[in-house]
């Protein structure tokens, strides 16, 4: 990486990492992910409706999301994405009363995110994820795993909340909680 001009990290977690690797600072930057404003519009949050806006990989943390989705029967989950018909806990999540599963084409994500009042996003690897800059701008607030570049994007309390990859459901869902009351307008701040 020393001999290349620049190096172009997607995050700053990972330009971190290749530091402490030896690469000389000089060598590297930071480009975030980026999404369409006008495309992503934002709305009011008026209720307990938790997005996520994934495909599934055991890396997106699936077992945390069907813990939330049993334990917090009060709150409407939406989840965009495919493949999740793979994931072993599928059925159980599906015919949860507070649980709803949609293939869209990616043109429907904005009419989608203007539903969601939290985004969580509970992966335990990321290089983005760009959803949570999508629904940032959308206004939603994002719960997120401290992966890829939400930490260089949220600010804990202020815009939305992080928690760490090992995380217990009982102590994201405390988060959520605060994010339902959080009142910052989250797009003013990506």
């Amino acid at each position: 990486f020393n001999k290349a001009t620049r190096v172009i990290f997607a995050c700053s977690q990972h330009l971190d990492l290749w530091l402490k690797r030896g690469l000389k600072p000089e060598k590297g930057c930071v480009v975030l992910g980026g999404a369409d404003p006008e495309l992503f519009q934002p709305h009011v949050r008026t209720g307990k409706t938790v997005g996520i806006s994934s495909s599934y990989y055991d890396r997106k943390n699936p077992d945390l999301l069907l813990e939330l989705v049993r334990t917090q029967p009060d709150w409407t989950f939406i989840l965009i994405g495919r493949n999740w018909e793979e994931y072993s806990g599928f059925e159980e999540m599906k015919n949860a009363p507070n649980f709803r599963y949609v293939t869209a084409p990616y043109s429907d994500y904005p009419s989608w995110y203007a539903k969601f009042d939290v985004l969580l996003s509970a992966s335990t690897l990321e290089g983005g994820p760009i959803p949570l800059l999508e629904a940032m701008m959308a206004n939603v607030v994002p719960v997120a795993s401290r992966t890829g570049f939400a930490p260089d994007l949220i600010r804990h309390g202020e815009n939305g909340y992080l928690f760490d990859i090992d995380a217990k459901a009982s102590d994201v869902a405390k988060l959520i909680e605060a994010a339902f009351d959080l009142k910052t307008d989250i797009r003013e701040t990506v």
